[in-house]
């Protein structure tokens, strides 16, 4: 959904939901995801607007049936346009199999030093911007948003592998600029810090960022590209996990001119004084499962406890007595304030809200004349009713979209009907 101010007629913000969600492996995957989920969802929340936003997720197999099928990528095309479907941001973290048992810290392969990683990232971006300049082309000064992770799994880094990571970036921020002036479609290539990744935090990013430029100023007019086609996604949800600050890791993530490729509205879980709360640090705990990686950070007497995953915690949980607060990187709906049943869990939603504040109240830091907004809470699966308050996983879809939007609206910016 396009939401628009009175106060900043040039400017826009764009709502999505992001459909990695759906467990898609092949193009026929992807197509299915948007009629099970997007179109009934679009009906839910937004039956009389022009358009309803989504965060398409293409895994590496589906990108390449779309590129090499004419008649594939056209009945994707005509999927958006008579479902009225806007695809203004795509998601190119996960390669595939994301929601296979066993996944945790290989959703970072292929990292950033293979190869692999840019020649899927290329693949997206080249059907995003076919996609937009078959529906007309964008106006001046919009941009198409594809997030990435920033360069690998941190624990698998080896002696070089920063400055490869940061080639790497260079090298797709060139052919991105080469795409652009092909097809006149700006893509920001927004890198996304997550907890235990090669940037574990905006602080880290923006340590990235600069290496990426002082790589790009040896090759001369590879800076310009990098200025415009690399950017940054901020999750809030990571974000939370590190205890940033939201204003603070928006003025980090934008930082040195620095694009806002969108921003994942996300919210974490969190456990408040886990020492008294026996009942909640066993729930906190038995939601470890074989799929994601639920990485955790404790905060005590101002310094930040780590551990790359629930069953880490589990095992030397004793060391972390004295934390005013747990927090896991398992991402739970946006709406929700505290996480359903006995037992003190809560969620970060608070940090998210004032998360996207921050950059509202900033737009002259977004490096484009929209913001894009995509609620990203991909957990649906592990989830029952009881926790969520949800009958189904739509309805909780529905309600996640029309909590952002009422904060949007809250704030002044309105669908544009």
């Amino acid at each position: 959904m396009l939401c628009t101010h009175p106060d900043h007629p040039e400017l826009g913000v764009r709502l999505s939901y992001g459909l990695n969600l759906y467990p898609s492996r092949d193009a026929a995957g992807v197509l299915s995801g948007l009629r099970e989920l997007a179109l009934p969802l679009r009906e839910r929340v937004a039956p009389g607007e022009r358009e309803f936003g989504v965060g398409a997720w293409l895994p590496a197999r589906a990108a390449r049936e779309f590129l090499a099928d004419e008649r594939r990528f056209d009945e994707l095309c005509e999927l958006f346009s008579a479902g009225g479907l806007d695809a203004c941001t795509f998601n190119a973290f996960p390669h595939g199999e994301f929601h296979g048992p066993g996944l945790k810290e290989r959703v970072f392969s292929p990292a950033w030093t293979e190869r692999a990683r840019l020649d899927f990232t290329l693949d997206v971006a080249r059907i995003a911007a076919r996609v937009r300049v078959r529906r007309g082309g964008s106006r001046a000064g919009q941009h198409l948003s594809l997030s990435t992770h920033a360069g690998a799994f941190a624990a698998a880094l080896g002696p070089g592998d920063r400055e490869l990571i940061a080639d790497a970036f260079v090298a797709a921020a060139v052919a991105l600029a080469e795409l652009e002036s092909e097809c006149g479609e700006r893509v920001v290539l927004a890198l996304e810090p997550e907890p235990r990744s090669s940037a574990n935090d905006t602080r880290e990013l923006g340590a990235l960022l600069a290496l990426v430029r002082a790589r790009a100023d040896a090759r001369g007019a590879a800076r310009a590209a990098v200025q415009r086609h690399l950017g940054a996604c901020l999750d809030a949800c990571h974000a939370a996990v590190e205890f940033e600050e939201p204003a603070e890791a928006f003025a980090r993530a934008t930082a040195q001119g620095t694009t806002l490729g969108k921003l994942q509205f996300s919210s974490a879980l969190a456990l408040p004084r886990p020492d008294e709360d026996e009942a909640g640090r066993a729930r906190f705990l038995a939601l470890d499962e074989p799929v994601y990686l639920h990485q955790v950070t404790g905060r005590r007497a101002g310094e930040l406890l780590r551990a790359v995953d629930l069953p880490e915690l589990r095992r030397h949980g004793q060391a972390w007595r004295g934390c005013d607060e747990w927090r896991c990187h398992f991402h739970v709906p946006v709406d929700l304030a505290q996480f359903g049943g006995a037992g003190g869990l809560a969620t970060t939603r608070a940090v998210a809200e004032r998360t996207l504040l921050a950059a509202l109240a900033a737009p002259e830091r977004w490096g484009s004349r929209e913001l894009h907004v995509e609620v990203e809470t991909y957990t649906w699966s592990l989830f029952s009713a009881a926790e969520t308050g949800a009958a189904s996983v739509l309805e909780g879809l529905a309600r996640e979209l029309a909590h952002v939007l009422g904060l949007l609206q809250a704030a002044g910016w309105c669908p544009l009907r």
